[in-house]
């Protein structure tokens, strides 16, 4: 009897595995696999008990104005695919709790500037990927985590906005951004600083880069020499807003931020994007008086 107790138990135990699930054909106009078995390998809605994959364009939204909430355990976007925004309105909302970059486009909105995309849940960049705000605005209230690139590709025109709006993104990668993007209020970029030169950054031809939201520097790992230099912000079109803050530095003038951190003096500049390490306030003072001895040397 208790060889067959044991016996139970360890068949209780061995852990239950997911099917991959992949999207076989592209939805066309009208039609959606985000919430139906349409064009799912397993011919069945989207189950928590299975992960999807997309690699070919394009997994739909419904064309509604509802709001979705995807069914799998996890959705991965691959080099090659599209989740397509096709939703109506402005107050619906897609939600998907796991889903993954991995060299696709995460989100692509491709219905009218009127369509406000409502993204929810949580998502990783693990290679790559593509957050695109083509033809109208793309809301993201969800958490984002990973550390490789984000690209918005473009824009149509004014109103086709990307937006990050949460507070509890980890994400650590670079973002390109050749239309238009806004770090709302509260909201979290965080990079990580290395020796002289080596950050994740913000950079991009769009016309529209609007900052209201929070920076987070990571200085565990950033250089200590003075004149040591990072550009965070390196695009030509940038708007600090009376919102934005540099978590744990001091603002000085509303336009210089300062922090002390590994026995040196840390400045970030909104004018030019540039993080630094400047000489302490004593150094520069002694420097100040050294430029004017040299001036009544001359005379």
């Amino acid at each position: 009897m208790k060889k067959i107790c044991v016996l139970a138990l360890a068949l209780l135990a061995v852990p239950a595995f997911s099917d991959v699930i992949t999207l076989t054909a592209p939805d066309t106009l009208g039609q959606s696999s985000f919430n139906s078995g349409l064009h799912w390998s397993d011919g069945q809605p989207p189950s928590a008990a299975n992960d999807y994959v997309v690699s070919i364009a394009q997994l739909r939204t419904p064309a509604d104005g509802g709001s979705y909430v995807f069914g799998g355990n996890s959705l991965t976007i691959n080099t090659g695919g599209i989740l397509m925004y096709k939703g109506t309105g402005t107050a619906g909302s897609i939600t998907v709790n796991n889903l993954i970059g991995n060299g696709g486009s995460v989100i692509d909105h491709r219905n009218g500037v009127g369509d406000v995309c409502n993204l929810y849940g949580n998502i990783s960049i693990i290679a790559d990927s593509v957050m695109y705000a083509k033809q109208g605005p793309i809301n993201v209230y969800a958490a984002i985590s990973g550390s490789a690139k984000i690209t918005n590709t473009g824009s149509d025109g004014a109103g086709r906005t990307l937006t990050f709006y949460s507070s509890a993104n980890t994400f650590t990668g670079s973002i390109v951004n050749n239309g238009r993007f806004v770090l709302a209020d509260d909201a979290v970029l965080r990079f990580v600083i290395g020796a002289s030169g080596v950050n994740n950054s913000i950079s991009g031809t769009g016309p529209q880069n609007d900052f209201n939201g929070d920076f987070i520097f990571d200085l565990s790992g950033a250089g200590t020499n003075v004149g040591d230099s990072w550009t965070i912000v390196s695009t030509s079109a940038k708007t600090f807003g009376s919102t934005f803050n540099v978590v744990g530095f001091t603002d000085v003038d509303g336009l210089i931020w300062k922090k002390y951190a590994n026995g040196v003096f840390y400045q970030f500049d909104e004018s030019t994007g540039v993080l630094s390490v400047i000489p302490e306030p004593a150094s520069m003072m002694l420097l100040g008086l050294g430029g004017l001895l040299s001036v009544f040397r001359k005379r």
